[in-house]
């Protein structure tokens, strides 16, 4: 064996070990990006699902909050409709009457509205009164007769 034998099997060697460490170093690198896409991917669902959850989270807030305001409107309705109950009045009405004053009547119709209308007064012999809201009359509180007046006309009284 001579030198350049020995040199050209040297550099064979070199060449092959280059050549193992680059195919190596591929291989490794090849395998360290499969990985790295497969984290890429899965931070992606990941940030897929966040997104979702803060679509939703958002979702549920805005409903959170439409609920409350329906449940405090219910509340409040309920406090007002305390200060009343319905009653049978004079003239046969059903209505609902206040506990509180001024004493009034409102209308029954207009409570399945969740409407408070005060029935207002027509000043009528009957006792008729009538709603605002919806002009439905109600016999409340009619002129008990009192002794008829006597007019005269001619000389005859007229009962």
């Amino acid at each position: 064996m001579d030198i350049t034998t020995i040199s050209s099997a040297y550099t064979a060697i070199k060449i092959l070990k280059e050549s193992i460490t680059t195919i190596l170093n591929s291989k490794i690198e090849t395998e360290a990006r499969n990985r790295i896409n497969e984290a890429l991917e899965k931070l992606g669902g990941v940030q897929d699902t966040l997104f979702y959850l803060r679509e939703e989270l958002s979702r549920l807030q805005s409903e959170n909050a439409e609920l409350k305001e329906r449940l405090k409107e219910k509340e409040d309705w309920d406090n007002r409709i305390k200060q009343y109950s319905l009653t049978k009045t004079e003239g046969g009405a059903v209505v609902y009457i206040s506990h509180g004053e001024p004493k009034h009547y409102i209308c029954p119709s207009c409570i399945t509205k969740k409407e408070i209308h005060i029935i207002q007064d027509c000043r009528s012999l009957s006792g008729r009164f009538i709603c605002s809201g919806c002009d439905k009359q109600f016999p409340i509180d009619p002129v008990k007769h009192q002794n008829p007046h006597r007019i005269i006309s001619h000389g005859a009284a007229i009962v």
